[in-house]
């Protein structure tokens, strides 16, 4: 097997001379390409063929969820690595549902970053567990991958009532439980308390994973789902 060859998507050309001299003293990662702005990077995927592309959350003219779906077109078999300094649970969740396989923040060391660019090429996902969505961002990897379990779940959701469901749904569009209360006219207290329920019912321990399921489901009857927000916090 050949290196694996990596593009680097950053619009700071300082951090990329940077990153391409740490990997060029691997000899089994290669540095194929480059892009520095949002809209640049799939036509450099097209072209180099990565295997791994290590991806800036936030560049000049590309949103980072658009930029993954073109380069599942682009490229689908290149495993997107996300290298940023953010850090806030929307970002991390928006990437792991545009398909990244590792998010990694950029105050990491370079043992690291080669660990998460070898996880994702082999495979698997790559996250700070430090990071509070750490979790999430694994679950919705397995999901997008296909490694998810639902059928217990889908048969768990048959069980919801009519409010418990409609609550589900909002969650899995990221509202908070305040937001939730006013759009279907009842109290917060009300709204933890129906998320308790569903918790207990589906088996699951926080209102990520619960949303996880609602989306998955929407998925496989082919209903489109709502972007998750990542507003929320807790029950």
């Amino acid at each position: 097997m050949g290196p694996i060859k990596v593009v680097i998507a950053d619009d700071h050309a300082l951090f990329r001379e940077g990153l391409k001299r740490i990997l060029s003293l691997e000899k089994d990662v290669l540095v194929v390409g480059e892009a520095a702005r949002g809209d640049e990077v799939a036509k450099v995927v097209e072209r180099t063929k990565p295997d791994v592309v290590l991806l800036d959350l936030k560049m000049p003219k590309g949103d980072v969820v658009q930029t993954l779906l073109d380069l599942n077109e682009k490229k689908p078999t290149a495993k997107v690595l996300i290298l940023t300094a953010f850090s806030e649970d929307e970002n991390i969740l928006n990437a792991a549902k545009g398909g990244a396989k590792g998010y990694v923040l950029k105050g990491v060391s370079s043992a690291t970053l080669l660990q998460a660019i070898k996880t994702v090429h082999s495979g698997g996902s790559w996250v700070d567990k430090e990071m509070s969505s750490a979790d999430a961002f694994e679950e919705i990897a397995l999901l997008q991958s296909g490694k998810h379990g639902t059928e217990p779940a889908n048969e768990a959701i048959k069980h919801l009532t009519k409010r418990e469901m409609e609550i589900l749904r909002l969650v899995a569009e990221g509202l908070t439980n305040e937001e939730i209360g006013k759009r279907i006219f009842i109290s917060e207290k009300t709204v933890k308390t129906h998320l308790t329920n569903i918790f207990d019912k589906l088996k699951v321990n926080n209102r990520f994973k619960a949303a996880l399921l609602i989306m998955n489901r929407s998925a496989e009857s082919g209903a489109p789902s709502q972007a998750w927000r990542g507003k929320s916090r807790g029950s």
